[in-house]
């Protein structure tokens, strides 16, 4: 009987998400009464500030936060599992996700960050289901709609814009109609928000996006906290580790696994440089890079079985484990 690694009884193993899910809660749950946080993070967005008051009980605030996050960590496991990234029906993804927004206690308060992550999530999810499809313009359309939808309240994410023109080339969904279909779509959300605009005379919130696109901060890294450097450190070792992957091993999976692959490497990449540019949106794009992250992690781990994987993985719990007790103590 072959005995299997601690890196594959964790990241395959069926109780890795419901012992990952209680140790969040018990987290979160302390940090509430032990060492509270702000439960709201403001904005500039002018679609942000009109929901901000249904937003103003601790409680509820935190509540909503939380079940943004669970509802990610869900669709994360639908991704893999409808499109094969990992090439198992695992779960490592999500846990990855969970444990990481855990370890950082100042991502708990309500943020504009958390909804543009839910929206581009399902925008994924649509691009994706658009590869080689004979008529991809519907999918195109709602993957646009959702990219619209967040860069409504976080108008940065716009910038992704072209760089799913080179997803939708890369699957093989790029044609005249899904360009137009995209184009309508990405349009769609900001039609609305002129209706609404017009009609109650807040014409400053049709030119806000576009206004915050063209301004700039001038670059600063000290702006970034000591648990901001730790995590974005941690974060890029493990991403640079998961974009070598991919790219060295990537023969062994799918051309379709590939595709998939190379645009989280693709976005990731860009939400770093993004980061590194205007590092006073850390808070806010962190969750989205999160997410390529954790696939780039979990296909990793999940797939790799020699002796030096399973010792990095073992670095990469007391790691992430050190940034836990760090970034509590920094609060």
């Amino acid at each position: 009987m072959i005995r299997k690694s601690i890196q594959h009884r964790i990241t395959t193993g069926k109780i890795t998400l419901p012992v990952v899910m209680l140790l969040s809660v018990m987290i979160w749950l302390g940090v509430y009464f032990i060492k509270p946080v702000a439960v709201f993070s403001h904005s500039s967005s002018p679609v942000w500030q009109m929901l901000e008051p249904f937003f103003l009980g601790k409680s509820i605030s935190l509540l909503i936060n939380f079940v943004f996050y669970a509802f990610i960590s869900y669709l994360l496991i639908e991704l893999n599992n409808t499109f094969g990234i990992i090439r198992l029906r695992a779960s490592i993804q999500t846990s990855f996700y969970l444990i990481v927004i855990a370890a950082c206690p100042e991502l708990y308060p309500l943020h504009v960050g958390t909804a543009s992550t839910l929206f581009m999530v399902i925008s994924i999810y649509f691009l994706f289901k658009s590869y080689q499809q004979a008529n991809p313009s519907g999918n195109v359309f709602y993957s646009w709609m959702f990219l619209g939808l967040s860069g409504l309240i976080l108008p940065q994410l716009l910038y992704l814009a072209p760089f799913y023109l080179i997803a939708a080339y890369n699957f093989q969904s790029l044609n005249p109609r899904s360009f137009f279909a995209g184009l309508l779509g990405i349009m769609f959300p900001f039609w609305f928000l002129a209706g609404y605009a017009f009609t109650f005379n807040h014409l400053e919130m049709i030119y806000h996006p576009f206004q915050t696109l063209i301004t700039f901060e001038p670059v600063n890294l000290l702006v970034l906290k000591g648990w901001q450097m730790a995590t974005i450190s941690y974060i890029i070792l493990l991403f640079i580790v998961g974009v070598a992957n991919s790219l060295i091993n990537g023969w062994q999976d799918k051309i379709r696994t590939r595709a998939y692959l190379n645009f989280f490497s693709l976005i990731g990449t860009c939400l770093l440089v993004l980061l590194i540019l205007q590092p006073q949106h850390f808070v806010t794009v962190f969750p989205l890079l999160l997410v390529c992250f954790s696939f780039l992690a979990g296909h990793f781990f999940a797939l790799t079985k020699s002796r030096s994987s399973n010792i990095f993985f073992i670095v990469s719990l007391i790691g992430l484990a050190t940034l836990l007790i760090y970034n509590l103590w920094m609060l």
